[in-house]
Order: structure tokens, then C-alpha cells, then sequence
């Protein structure tokens, strides 16, 4: 579970760094909030190499605990805007309040999920 949980921590950060591109770094977002996605993509890189090579997943578990936390203030902060309609700090040009919340959720169940089978200590 762990090798999954490393297969789909390089394929999220690949999607994470191209969402970061066309997302928020398209709509002038200040800088803290398009590098953190970046920040994470890299951690999450190094602790699915790290474990693919190595073994050990505790670094690719703090990865994923990362971008749970991320994640998780994005999209909360993002639908808290939304449902007091005021503006949101995450919707740019590139995509509207519904699918930037249903982008911003897809991504909080992943790392959810890739959190999940980083903490199984199974390495099928």
C-alpha cells in the first residue's frame, strides 16, 4: 500500500504543479498562496522517491499530512467564501466558484486518501 500510496503522490504533484500554473498563478494571486502548492509537490516528490527507493514512508507521510492541511484550509476557506458571497481568495480567471470547489475537493480526497495508504505499513 505504501508503493501505491508513493505511485500516487508523483502523479498529485505532477496535477498539483500544473493546477498551480493554471490556476493560481494565472489570476495574480500573491505569492503565498500559489508557492505553497509548490512546496508540497516537492515534499510529496521526495517522499514517494524516498520510498520507492528506500522503503521508509514516514517522510512521505508528513508529505501527505501536509497537503491534507492544505487542502483542507483551501477548500473551506474557498466554500466559506462562497456561501457568505464574498470573495473567494482562491477563484481566479481561469475557473469559476463551482469547479474550482469541485477541483479543490477532488484534491482534499486525494491527499486524504493518499494519507491513508501512506500509514498502512504494507508494501504490496
Amino acid at each position: 500500500m505504501t508503493r501505491n500510496s508513493a505511485f500516487l503522490a508523483l502523479a498529485f504533484a505532477a496535477v498539483l504543479v500544473v493546477c498551480e500554473f493554471a490556476v493560481f498563478m494565472a489570476s495574480g494571486q500573491p505569492w503565498p498562496f500559489w508557492t505553497v502548492g509548490f512546496i508540497v509537490a516537492g515534499v510529496l516528490s521526495w517522499g514517494a522517491v524516498r520510498t520507492l527507493s528506500q522503503g521508509s514512508s514516514r517522510l512521505l507521510s508528513a508529505a501527505w499530512g501536509v497537503a491534507v492541511g492544505v487542502f483542507w484550509m483551501s477548500f473551506f476557506a474557498h466554500t466559506e467564501a462562497l456561501n457568505t458571497g464574498t470573495e473567494s481568495p482562491y477563484s481566479g480567471a481561469m475557473l469559476g466558484g463551482g469547479p474550482l470547489t469541485l477541483l479543490l475537493a477532488a484534491m482534499l480526497v486525494v491527499s486524504i486518501a493518499g494519507l491513508l495508504l501512506s500509514l498502512s505499513r504494507r508494501s504490496i
